[in-house]
């Protein structure tokens, strides 16, 4: 490949990698009350933790933790064939921790708070973890510098999410 070319090539491959490397561009939509967009994963959020509710840019009321039934249970509720709400797989929910650069030390959270606002401290339960585990070991927690950790029980926190390309527009619409 002569030099041209591959100056050309470089060029391309720096200009689709902007975004992710941190131009400074959102990669979350928030025009849909109570929902984020998420152009990074395809995905769409709730914007608030179950138990509080979305009002005039902010998660009002207290986040409710759940056991590992109560979870998926909750989660069945909010679903419809439209709108099919789900439990996080763990790479998504761990996709979510913004690293340090990113939130310019303005935020004790690792987690966009512009889009995610009133995220409670404490972990949170997803779908599918990873590395093997079975799926209700491994967990995320935006306190601080952002954590992950598998091998625990207990009660936490869910955020549902769903796939941008499984939603109905209406639902998905601002």
């Amino acid at each position: 490949m002569n030099l041209h070319c591959r100056a050309l090539v470089a060029g391309l491959l720096l200009a689709l990698a902007g975004p992710a490397l941190g131009s400074g561009e959102s990669r979350y939509e928030t025009d849909h009350d109570g929902m984020v967009k998420d152009t990074r994963q395809q995905l769409a959020w709730m914007r608030c933790s179950l138990g509080q509710r979305y009002h005039d840019g902010r998660c009002l009321g207290e986040a409710e933790r759940f056991n590992w039934s109560a979870a998926q249970q909750r989660v069945q509720q909010e679903a419809s064939a439209d709108c099919p709400w789900r439990m996080p797989r763990f790479h998504e929910l761990s996709g979510l921790i913004q690293p340090p650069e990113e939130r310019q030390g303005q935020t004790p959270m690792a987690i966009d708070l512009d889009a995610f606002p009133d995220t409670p401290s404490g972990w949170y339960w997803n779908q599918v973890s990873a590395g093997g585990h079975s799926q209700q070991d491994c967990f995320v927690d935006f306190s601080g510098e952002g954590r992950t950790r598998c091998n625990m029980g207990g009660q936490f926190y869910l955020r549902p999410v769903m796939s941008l390309e499984n939603a109905a527009p209406f639902c998905v619409a601002p």
